[in-house]
């Protein structure tokens, strides 16, 4: 089981979202539907994040990280 730490310091369970939705086209922040019922707000750095820790988006490795 893998959490995410969001921008705001929360962490967030990948495995416990069931949806990620824009709650309003003009703005930057989406929701994330759990399936406890409570969305959670985020950004969108923080759905990139979920969604490269679900496995949906491959993770570039980055130079540093090839030691």
């Amino acid at each position: 089981m893998a959490f995410v730490e969001l921008e705001d310091g929360s962490w967030i369970n990948p495995e416990l979202v069931e949806l990620i939705y824009k709650t309003q086209l003009n703005t930057k922040f989406w929701a994330a539907a759990m399936t406890n019922g409570n969305p959670a707000l985020i950004t969108d750095n923080d759905r990139v994040r979920i969604l490269k820790t679900a496995g949906f988006v491959p993770i570039k490795k980055e130079k540093d990280d090839e030691q």
